[in-house]
């Protein structure tokens, strides 16, 4: 994650794509379609994610962890990554060297992403009947 938030362009056009794309959402439009479930006919690792934030935003818990059990943590980084794009110089390099400084020590990134992938199988193999929810059969 540091990686992204030490570009402020990359770190900025990453939240502007989430920021739009959560926005479509929570206004009960369409957002742009997942290219992994229009390709494949399955959901992504990351399917269900914006309406889970969505819900998680309003305040709606439940619904949320339904939906993606990620979303807390997709929240704290689009937050760190949306800081990083905004703050001035140097509490950006604080920020960002923190972040990668914990990264470095606890391998955290790889944990997150390992586990999410764990997750995407387990629902997907174990709980079909929620990936079809997801992808809207």
């Amino acid at each position: 994650m540091a990686s992204v938030m030490r570009r402020r362009t990359e770190a900025f056009l990453i939240s502007g794509f989430v920021l739009a794309q959560g926005t479509l959402v929570a206004l009960g439009l369409p957002g742009w379609p997942c290219p992994v479930r229009h390709l494949l006919g399955i959901p992504c690792p990351g399917c269900g994610l914006t309406r889970a934030t969505t819900a998680l935003l309003h305040g709606e818990w439940q619904a949320s962890l339904a939906l993606h059990a990620f979303a807390p943590l997709f929240l704290v980084a689009f937050a760190l990554v949306g800081l990083s794009a905004l703050l001035p110089e140097r509490p950006r390099h604080t920020l960002v060297h923190t972040i990668a400084t914990i990264e470095r020590r606890t391998g955290i990134t790889t944990i997150l992403l390992l586990c999410s992938m764990l997750y995407w199988l387990i629902r997907l193999l174990l709980f079909p009947e929620t990936a079809a929810r997801l992808i809207g059969r």
